[in-house]
């Protein structure tokens, strides 16, 4: 008889540049209405009410955590907002990883990557993983910072492909 093996981790984290952004866009909003409106009255409170919505939309997602689920050889990635919105970020199967090394391993330091994903805590480093996943013909690195317990099972599944670790 077949058993599935699954382990989750959740990490939390701080969150990622485009709620900065998204915070800098809201109050730009504001500060416009207010400073527009002795010159066009009524569109300027329309433009400040905006950007009150949008900063209390956008200040949800400050508190931010990813949900590492991997179940047999298959990886989910999830941000999870302020305990109540989730949204997908990466799926992938360990098979498609090419290896898995330290962040700073200079195996792959001369890479050139299509794209970066960062799915870390942006506080520690020595606990960092890097991962390169093969897909559609280019080389993804995804970044992870797993537990004792996720770690195991990563190696369990991706044997071959790990190093220096």
């Amino acid at each position: 008889m077949f058993s599935d093996s699954y382990v989750e981790q959740v990490l939390k984290t701080k969150p990622d540049g485009t709620f900065y952004f998204k915070m800098f866009l809201s109050s730009f909003f504001v500060v416009l209405g207010i400073i527009s409106f002795p010159f066009i009255g009524s569109t300027a409170f329309v433009f400040a009410m905006l950007g009150i919505c949008l900063f209390f939309c956008f200040f949800g997602d400050s508190n931010m955590e990813y949900e590492y689920t991997l179940t047999n050889g298959g990886v989910d990635i999830a941000a999870i907002y302020n305990a109540s919105k989730r949204k997908e970020k990466k799926h992938f199967e360990l098979e498609q990883v090419a290896m898995i090394v330290p962040k700073g391993s200079l195996r792959i330091s001369q890479e050139k990557f299509a794209k970066k994903y960062d799915f870390t805590t942006k506080r520690a480093d020595e606990s960092v993983i890097a991962l390169v996943l093969e897909e559609k013909g280019n080389k993804q690195l995804i970044l992870m910072e797993p537990d004792e317990k996720t770690m195991a099972h990563i190696k369990n599944y991706a044997k071959d492909k790990t190093y220096d670790l």
